[in-house]
């Protein structure tokens, strides 16, 4: 019989679970659908079997509601696990990620690595179910606020500079917001690393007016969109930050996106059409640093 998430409760391995959640909340599912479709493939670019149990566990109509499987949320997860793998390279004291809208996403499990502390930063609706839905862990904090209250910043210890993600967050921002967000940033985490992905003003503008991904599903309006040609101009004017990549969706697995890549290397279809996968750095030095 399915069973609604009580507070408090927390989904055993073969229960079935409602999850109530709608606009950008809802969202977490969507992600977490195409990386447990990845899953099924031989040359998957993550192993992520939590994805696969979850998806098994919420009964949610997730083919109905998303539709065809998509390679891309697959593509920035392994690309956002090397940046991070990368930041764990380098032997720090005390490794911290801050992930930021991370909805059911588990990249904390698969990096796997002891010495990580990690918190992760929703809204609490989404808190809710991610507290119900994956086991807790002593190293990782869930913090219930809005990716844009700097209250979050003070929970974050300051011990050594460290990596944040905003995996498909700021796209739901206004601009006004992502910059007020990236200088706060820059500010309180000098020597940090961050992720974001952006997409393209076309696709902000199909969201605005109104985007059926399906008959059964319509996604929340995304205010901010960015040419990926526009992004090293945007960073340049939030003193503190400095641009250490920016890659379109087809940069990173070029076998997994052939087509996309061939019309990404047309200037103006790139220019118009590609996503953004952008990584940065704080300028200054933490305690570590």
């Amino acid at each position: 019989m399915d069973k609604k998430l009580e507070p408090g409760a927390q989904a055993g391995p073969s229960e079935l679970f409602e999850v109530d959640l709608s606009g950008v909340p809802e969202t977490m599912l969507w992600p977490l659908w195409n990386r447990a479709c990845e899953m099924r493939r031989a040359d998957r670019l993550i192993e992520d079997p939590m994805a696969a149990e979850l998806v098994a566990r919420i009964d949610y109509n997730f083919a109905g509601h998303f539709g065809r499987y998509s390679v891309f949320h697959a593509i920035r997860a392994r690309h956002s696990d090397d940046l991070i793998r990368d930041y764990l390279a380098a032997d720090r004291e005390h490794p911290t990620v801050v992930a930021l809208g991370e909805g059911l996403d588990t990249q904390f499990w698969r990096l796997g690595d002891d010495r990580l502390r990690w918190f992760s930063v929703d809204l609490p609706e989404a808190i809710a179910v991610r507290r119900r839905l994956l086991p807790a862990h002593p190293h990782a904090t869930l913090i219930e606020a809005s990716a844009l209250d700097p209250s979050w910043m003070e929970n974050v210890p300051g011990r050594t500079p460290p990596f944040i993600t905003a995996s498909g967050l700021l796209m739901y921002f206004h601009e006004a917001e992502v910059v007020a967000l990236l200088r706060r940033i820059a500010e309180t985490f000098p020597g940090a690393e961050m992720f974001f992905d952006a997409i393209p003003p076309f696709f902000s503008r199909k969201t605005m007016s109104g985007f059926n991904v399906t008959k059964s599903y319509r996604a929340p309006a995304m205010p901010w969109g960015i040419t990926i040609d526009e992004i090293p101009d945007f960073i340049r004017e939030i003193p503190g930050l400095e641009i250490l990549s920016v890659q379109s969706y087809a940069d990173p697995f070029p076998k997994r996106t052939r087509l996309y890549r061939a019309l990404s290397l047309i200037p103006g279809l790139r220019r118009h059409f590609a996503g953004s996968l952008v990584h940065l750095r704080c300028a200054g030095h933490g305690p570590d640093g």
